[in-house]
């Protein structure tokens, strides 16, 4: 199913599809129209490739539209009970009536949370990932290209109900398979998805082997230059400097800069976003002469290519005044040092540079 259509390098993209996206259970709430703007974030004509679902699912999982808003009436929705749907799963054998049957509770999994019937929200999608999961399995010795799309639903499914592991699972067995690039892409996205995920909940141990993973088949499938290559060479640096691991978190970022610096204009956005992340990583390390070049440059660049509001662009104001204050920090202690050496530290110069410091301090607290 095709949700897109591309003219003159722009989505095209309306309530229609947005709808019928989500009630194919591919999944994520819109409770509004896109902006032009956010509209052509779907789509990026340097790389001249339309996003995957999980792309545009983390890029817009803050947005809702109109139709996704609570109804007054709520619809009534009836759970199956556990031994009647366990007794179902062993008695259908058949891909079809599987996927069907997975399709139909997923529309119903939709309804619960598009009402906000949370409660239902969670066990419906469950239920309908044991269906689709089955399907997968059954059909796992002709993986055909529809036979694919189970496994990618299925893993879809288990990340709407929570299910984790599960959806590891299901990607990985999907993986295992003699699959087209494209195919292969779709599932990595997933893993990728599920790694921020676990990034954003600090759960890092468990982010790790999925990054790592996606990047060694890539490594493997790809062409070195291919964009996927530096967008988990970045995703995995940030992962390892997250958990204080600089000596591994460097190469791969610098890595990640040298491929996007040869691969796309040299004001695209994620050339900035590759200079940030360096940057941000010597910063860390003190190396403020090699990071403050780096966050200058990615801060120039977002400041001429993004609004002046846009977050990226106070995240690196932000980076850059931080870095800033830690280089004052240094000149401030280094003058003191001097002035106390030559003046003693009873001088009212030495004091004046005292009160400077003390000041700087604490305003970083």
């Amino acid at each position: 199913m095709n949700n897109f259509a591309i003219k003159n390098n722009e989505l095209m993209f309306n309530e229609a599809d947005e709808q019928e996206w989500c009630l194919s259970h591919d999944i994520f709430l819109l409770a509004r129209a896109l902006t032009e703007d956010e509209k052509k974030q779907l789509y990026d004509p340097a790389k001249d490739q339309m996003p995957s679902l999980v792309q545009v699912r983390k890029r817009l999982n803050q947005y809702q539209s109109a139709f996704s808003q609570k109804p007054k009436v709520l619809t009534n929705i009836t759970l199956t009970p556990a031994d009647e749907h366990e007794h179902a799963l062993k008695t259908l054998n058949s891909v079809k009536t599987l996927h069907a049957k997975a399709k139909e509770i997923a529309t119903v999994a939709f309804t619960a949370k598009m009402e906000k019937q949370t409660d239902k929200v969670k066990l419906l999608y469950k239920q309908a990932f044991d269906y689709e999961r089955k399907a997968a399995m059954l059909s796992a010795e002709d993986i055909e290209p529809t036979h694919f799309m189970l496994f990618k639903s299925a893993a879809n499914l288990a990340l709407e109900a929570d299910r984790y592991e599960e959806a590891v699972e299901i990607i990985e067995l999907g993986l295992s398979h003699d699959l087209t690039i494209e195919m292969t892409e779709e599932l990595l996205g997933l893993l990728d998805y599920l790694a921020d995920i676990y990034y954003e909940k600090g759960e890092y141990s468990k982010a790790q082997p999925l990054l790592e993973k996606t990047l060694a088949i890539r490594y493997d499938k790809l062409e070195e230059e291919h964009w996927d290559i530096p967008n988990s060479l970045n995703s995995l640096g940030l992962l390892y400097q997250a958990q204080g691991e600089y000596d591994k978190a460097e190469p791969l970022l610098e890595k990640a800069l040298a491929i996007h610096e040869k691969i796309l204009d040299a004001e695209h956005p994620d050339v900035a976003m590759s200079l940030n992340n360096l940057g941000s990583l010597y910063q860390k390390q003190g190396e403020y002469d090699k990071a403050q070049p780096l966050l200058e440059k990615a801060l120039a660049i977002r400041e001429k290519t993004l609004e002046t509001d846009h977050i990226d662009v106070a995240t690196s104001l932000n980076n850059l005044g931080f870095l800033y204050q830690e280089q004052a920090k240094l000149l401030f202690e280094k003058a003191l040092t001097i002035l106390q050496k030559r003046l003693g530290n009873h001088h009212p110069y030495v004091n004046i540079t005292h009160n400077h410091l003390v000041w700087l301090l604490q305003g970083r607290q």
